[in-house]
This record gives structure tokens, C-alpha cells and sequence, in this order.
């Protein structure tokens, strides 16, 4: 790796610049100390910063040079994200600028709420995309036409602009919390912050047939992963929960987690689901419901298995988030509370967690058993018997689930 001269970059023409034959090359920045230009020989062109700390020197990637200027490269080094004592919730000013506020904010949630690797995330898309432009604003006089204007310049240039937007929402809402902002009117508010389209939607009993058959087509080459899906279309857990489950989280029809993406949580069982670990644990020799190729360690993944199950129901885009919000689909159009189906999915969302507080957890439980068997019904046969009306035995419910020879009839009469 060569390094130039420094030399001032906001004067030189990005795209004509020469790749090097083999590797990378670095160009520093001559006005903003620590910020370079990589060039690689693949083709990319991307910013990099240098940050010194605890006697050593690490570099942060911050952007593609194609979409962030040079401008905002500078912005995002020369002036970095405000970093708080954890804990101090902050008394801002009157005047307080998005800055200051989305430092608090920021703290707030790794002290008290985010997963490390969501905090990372959310801190590159506030230094990338939010502070360049807007840092310097004061919270209380950012208007929504002026935030939409912004998330439409940013949804051209870059696909983070979904992140950016949830985190300048969120960091509003705590604005409002402290009094920087009249409650309700958080500037984002209407901006769409989830892409529309077909993935995530309830997926048609069509789709449910060839996806069942394709799953007991695959079962046999891929017994784990199938498993792992099954467990996911019945129970609406997150790929990572199902993943990394350990047998004694699981007991007495439910999984508790310690440390889902929300936190601690609560996923419930069915009694097809209970028949598929029962199953397991009988076979199992380690402490991972679905360990990997190191016993020590969980499955990582199942994208493999999953792209050749999903190709072959004639669904290519589909994602196993999905069948989380097929399962959430399901509750919603059998006249589920929405307050009830975000506990059983296990969302962290601080209103609602305020409602379920007080909600017995037998109701939950009933409720998840609801959800399950409005799915299982249709993994059987258009004209077996429904398992919601005639409860059938543990045995017999572990040959259903071993089988798995039952067609999808449509779910939406539970």
C-alpha cells in the first residue's frame, strides 16, 4: 500500500483518478486532518478516517465518495458525533442543536435500549447523513418540509436513507421527552420510514402451499435448516432467536431469552412447535437446540437451504423475516389486539411495553397458541380434522410435525 502526498481533494475530479494495479492506495486530505481517499484496484472509491486513541490508530470507513461530497467526508471528520458521560440524560438549552441533542440521544439508547451493533449503526447513519446537513440546526426549528426535502435528497444517493430517517425520528420523539419540542410534533411524522412492496405482506395460501411442499421437499438434504423454518413460521421468533437457542431456555411450552435484539424476552410455543424440539432434544448432544459445525458454537445460518427452499416455491425474494410478519399477519386478520401481537413478537417499542406491563401472562400465552394453530391448520390436510377443534395427543401431534405431509388450506376463519 503507497501513500501520496497530501492534497486537496474537494479540487480533484474523484472518477478519473487512477486505480492502482493490485491492492489500495491512500490519498490524504490536505484541510481535514486524519481523512483519506481509498482507492482500490476492484473499482471502489471510498472515504476513510484516521482516529488515534488509547495509544493506538484505527481507521473508519465512512462512505462511498460517489454519494458522500467531499464536504460532508470533512464535516464528519473534523467535527465527530458529541460523545456524552453515559448515563447523564442531559439539560439541554433552549437552543440546543440536533448535535448535541442526537449525542444524548445516542447514549441514551446504548445505556438503556440498542444492542451495541445497532448503536454503531445508527451513529454512522447520524455522522454520515444526518449531522452534515443538519447538526448545526436548532432541534426546536427543524419543520417537516425541511426534513423532507432532506429524505428525499438522501433516498436518491444512498440506501441508508430508511436508517437515517428512524434515527432523526427517534432522536425528535426524545426531544419531545425533554421538553425541546411540543409533544407530537416530531417533523418526521408521515415520512415513510419501511420500503412498500410485497415482502413482508401475508403471504396468499398459494404461496403457502408451494412453500410447505418445498420445505418437505428439502427436508431430508437439509433437516436443521428446515427445522429452523418451521419453528419460524410457527412461533414469529427472529432468525437470531431460533438460531442461537439453548435447551435450557426452553421449558414448559415457552423459550426464554436473555438477550433477544430487544432484550430479555418471551417466545411461546405451540404444540407442533414443542413436538419439533422434543424431537431434537431426544437426538441432541450438546447444549444448542441447533448447533454448528463446532458443537461449542450455534448454526450461524441456513441462507443456503433457504434460497434453494424459496426458489423452488416460485418465491426468490422472499425473506425469512417474512414469515415473522406473516405470523404478525396472521393475529392481525384474526382480530388480535395490535397491543397483543407486538408482546408475542417481542417488539421494543416503550408505549406498548407500558400496556403489557400490566397484561397476564396466561393471556399472552392463549394468545400465541391462537396465532400458532391459525398457521398449523394450514400444514394439514383440507379434510383432516382441525387441531383448534379436536386437540390432538403429544404423539400424535410429533407425527404430524415429523410428517409434514399435509397441503396449505387458506388461513384467515380462526
Amino acid at each position: 500500500m503507497r501513500r501520496t502526498k497530501k492534497i486537496d481533494l474537494a479540487g480533484v475530479d474523484i472518477p478519473s483518478l487512477p486505480l492502482p494495479s493490485t491492492g489500495e492506495k491512500l490519498i490524504h486530505d490536505s484541510e481535514a486532518l486524519g481523512l483519506a481517499l481509498r482507492l482500490r484496484a476492484s473499482g471502489s472509491r471510498t472515504w476513510i478516517v484516521f482516529e488515534s486513541g488509547k495509544g493506538k490508530t484505527r481507521r473508519k470507513t465512512l462512505g462511498d465518495a460517489f454519494s458522500l461530497p467531499v464536504q460532508s467526508a470533512r464535516v464528519c471528520c473534523s467535527a465527530p458525533l458529541p460523545t456524552p458521560q453515559k448515563g447523564n440524560s442531559g439539560l439541554y438549552s433552549e437552543t440546543a442543536s440536533v448535535a448535541e441533542v442526537m449525542a444524548g440521544y445516542l447514549a441514551f439508547g446504548e445505556d438503556r435500549r440498542w444492542k451495541p451493533s445497532t448503536g454503531r449503526v445508527m451513529e454512522g447513519a447520524a455522522r454520515l447523513h444526518i449531522l452534515p446537513p443538519l447538526g448545526a440546526r436548532q432541534v426546536r426549528a427543524v419543520t417537516h418540509s425541511e426534513v423532507m426535502k432532506w429524505h428525499q435528497e438522501l433516498t436518491r444517493t444512498t440506501s441508508a436513507a430508511r436508517m437515517a430517517l428512524s434515527t432523526l425520528s427517534g432522536m425528535m420523539l426524545y426531544a419531545e421527552d425533554h421538553g425541546l419540542r411540543k409533544g407530537g410534533s416530531n417533523p418526521c411524522r408521515g415520512l415513510r420510514k419501511k420500503a412498500r412492496g410485497e415482502r413482508g405482506s401475508h403471504l396468499t395460501p398459494a404461496t403457502m402451499r408451494r412453500l410447505w411442499k418445498a420445505i418437505e421437499g428439502h427436508a431430508e438434504l437439509y433437516p436443521d435448516p428446515c427445522d429452523v423454518i418451521r419453528l419460524l413460521l410457527l412461533t414469529g421468533a427472529r432468525k437470531s432467536e431460533i438460531l442461537t437457542l439453548e435447551w435450557d431456555r426452553v421449558e414448559d411450552g415457552r423459550a426464554v431469552l436473555e438477550d433477544s435484539k430487544s432484550g430479555p424476552r418471551t417466545v411461546w410455543l405451540c404444540a407442533p412447535a414443542v413436538a419439533i424440539l422434543d424431537r431434537r432434544r431426544s437426538l441432541s448432544r450438546t447444549r444448542f437446540v441447533f448447533p454448528g459445525m463446532n458443537d461449542d458454537a450455534p448454526r450461524s445460518s441456513v441462507d443456503f437451504a433457504w434460497k434453494k427452499i424459496r426458489k423452488a416455491a416460485g418465491v426468490p425474494t422472499l425473506r425469512l423475516h417474512d414469515l415473522r410478519h406473516h405470523f404478525a399477519s396472521v393475529g392481525v386478520s384474526n382480530g388480535l389486539d395490535l397491543r397483543v401481537v407486538g408482546a408475542l413478537l417481542g417488539h421494543h417499542d416503550i408505549d406498548s411495553t407500558l400496556v403489557y406491563a400490566h397484561m397476564p401472562t396466561s393471556a399472552i400465552k392463549r394468545s400465541a397458541n391462537r396465532v400458532s394453530r391459525l398457521i398449523d391448520d394450514a400444514l394439514s390436510d383440507p379434510g383432516a380434522p382441525s387441531p383448534t377443534r379436536h386437540r390432538p395427543s403429544r404423539a400424535r401431534s410429533q407425527q404430524r410435525v415429523r410428517s409434514f405431509a399435509g397441503t396449505l388450506t387458506e388461513v384467515g376463519n380462526g
